[in-house]
């Protein structure tokens, strides 16, 4: 079990660091969350840690979601890629006016 936790960890770190969409980062926490809290589990951790991990999960997964659409509204993209050539667009926008 704890070989599996910790391969959901790993799994879900290098996708949040290695993918540039929002929401497949935002699934790559969840990954990595799931697996921290099945170490916890493997480990022998009390039922009300637990309870408090899938707590902040489930926190952490709404603002996540909550950013998500937000991107989407203020950038019209989910891609850090776009995002960031919107910003770029909009600082070279800034600096000749």
């Amino acid at each position: 079990m704890a070989a599996c936790a910790v391969a959901l960890v790993m799994i879900g770190a290098a996708a949040v660091l290695l993918l540039s969409n929002a929401i497949k980062r935002l699934a790559g926490l969840l990954i990595a969350g799931f697996g921290a809290i099945g170490g916890l589990a493997a480990l022998g951790a009390s039922d009300g840690a637990l309870i408090v991990g899938v707590a902040v999960l489930f926190a952490q997964t709404a603002i996540g979601a909550a950013l998500v659409v937000r991107l989407q509204e203020a950038y019209s993209a989910i891609d850090a890629v776009e995002i960031d050539a919107a910003d770029a667009d909009d600082d070279a926008q800034d600096r000749a006016s």
